[in-house]
């Protein structure tokens, strides 16, 4: 073995071990800074009810909320023209549960608009109230 060559091999160890010390310091450095800037999660809405899109009756709705929001919902009609606000106000997260009395309301198809910050769910209902 001559002089070169075994110059060649401790070169090549050393590079070798010094790109191996970059990756791991490097991959270190991005495992830090992600933990400290956490990715938060989008909030999760879910807007449901025991029945089906066809109310005749009071019923509840359920919201359902990843985190405390601003929570405004409105019943349009079939152009999609306010009908009127249902509810609007700030809630907790959890579930919260929201009454709807369709009676008040002519007969016909409406939307349920709910909104909060950053979701936004329209939803198509059917008001039939027995005359």
């Amino acid at each position: 073995m001559g002089k070169t060559e075994s110059s060649d091999i401790i070169f090549g160890i050393l590079y070798a071990s010094a790109a191996i010390f970059l990756f791991v310091a490097s991959y270190m450095l991005y495992l830090k800074r992600f933990r400290r800037n956490k990715l938060v999660s989008v909030d999760e809405v879910v807007f449901s009810t025991s029945r089906y899109d066809e109310y005749g009756a009071k019923t509840q709705f359920l919201i359902e909320l990843s985190a405390t929001n601003h929570v405004k919902v409105k019943l349009l009609n079939q152009d999609e023209k306010d009908v009127a606000i249902l509810l609007d106000r700030e809630m907790p997260a959890g579930e919260n549960v929201m009454d709807f009395d369709p009676s008040v309301y002519e007969n016909g198809v409406y939307y349920l608009s709910l909104i909060t910050e950053g979701t936004t769910i329209l939803r198509r209902i059917k008001i039939a109230v027995a005359q």
